[in-house]
């Protein structure tokens, strides 16, 4: 047998190790079979890396180091590759063995007549759940109630105020307990005549679930009887206590009332020559006095608690009905 040198391996895979340092030998494959007694077609396996073709283990690492030992190569570091190598194999074959992640396929949406009905049928449930919680919200919780106008309890020097708010567009509004127009964004506005010293005001919201809720101010007023009287500007108003003066003195041919609410608050409307001077609630005890040149028209919601004075001269309530009475006309030829 002819000595060689040991040599490191210097390639990739140890078939090609093995290979080159032969060939570079020029030494053919039917030698190293005929020196080492391992078979040639084994000697091709083991240059091609076909371990899997080959006899068992312990046989492999036997040709291995012949061979190895006929090349003058390290035959430990040669097994020590090859069970590297073997390894990797292994472990190369337990991934490709390993069960693939499938991947989801979902159902095509195909837009028919049914689908849309279907779609319809869900948005209009889930709508009717969405409005039945709201409604069981709305139904425990009192309606809103913001006063913006007066701001808290007032002393003032007039016989009228404004009372402005906003609840809910649905809710009813009563100003001590007289119904109060709500718009549709649930604002509202009424004007109060005062009674002369302390006036109690209760405004009151009312859910259509019944839920209410009220706010309370105290406005003392202190003013002397007004007059209201038609002009170019819609209204005037002529402070002094005109009731106590002579038709003479209010002016000849003149049509003046003085308007009475007493015990319960009641709605009233006044137009003096066709302008609406006057709309609002008026409070028990609150007088208010109105003048014109040719005619006054009153409103009332409640006739038979509405109590006039013709240019001096009481005549009683509005009206025997307990109900609306509508343009009452109070002019130069009324006869009393």
């Amino acid at each position: 047998m002819v000595g060689f040198s040991k040599k490191k391996i210097n390639s990739y895979t140890l078939g090609e190790k093995l290979k080159r340092i032969r060939e570079d030998m020029r030494i053919s494959l039917a030698e190293i079979a005929k020196a080492t007694k391992v078979k040639q077609s084994y000697l091709e396996k083991i240059e091609a890396g076909d371990f899997d073709n080959l006899p068992p283990d312990v046989y492999v690492k036997g040709f291995l180091k012949s061979y190895a030992g006929y090349l003058g190569v390290d035959d430990e570091e040669v097994v020590q590759q090859y069970k590297k190598e073997c390894g990797i194999k292994d472990c190369m074959k337990k991934i490709q063995t390993m069960p693939q992640k499938k991947k989801l396929n979902f159902p095509s949406i195909t837009v028919t007549p049914r689908f849309f009905t279907t779609a319809f049928v869900v948005l209009v449930v889930l709508g009717g759940f969405f409005y039945f919680y709201r409604e069981i919200g709305n139904f425990s919780q009192d309606p809103r109630l913001i006063i913006m106008q007066p701001v808290g309890d007032l002393s003032i020097d007039n016989g009228t105020l404004d009372v402005v708010g906003i609840t809910d567009k649905d809710s009813k509004v009563f100003i001590n307990n007289q119904p109060v127009f709500v718009n549709e964004r649930g604002e509202f506005k009424e004007n109060l005549g005062l009674q002369n010293g302390l006036n109690n005001i209760v405004v009151k919201s009312i859910s259509r679930f019944d839920k209410e809720i009220e706010k309370i101010f105290n406005i003392s007023a202190n003013y002397e009887i007004q007059v209201a009287e038609g002009s170019e500007n819609h209204q005037e108003k002529i402070m002094g206590a005109m009731d106590e003066k002579s038709d003479a003195e209010i002016g000849s041919g003149k049509v003046k009332i003085e308007v009475r609410v007493e015990e319960f608050p009641v709605w009233v409307s006044v137009k003096i020559d066709d302008k609406d001077v006057q709309s609002g609630t008026m409070l028990p005890g609150s007088v208010q006095i109105f003048e014109a040149e040719e005619k006054i028209a009153v409103t009332s919601g409640k006739a038979n608690k509405t109590f006039i004075k013709f240019n001096g001269q009481d005549i009683g309530v509005l009206g025997d009905e307990p109900g609306v009475i509508r343009d009452v006309i109070f002019n130069k030829n009324t006869k009393i």
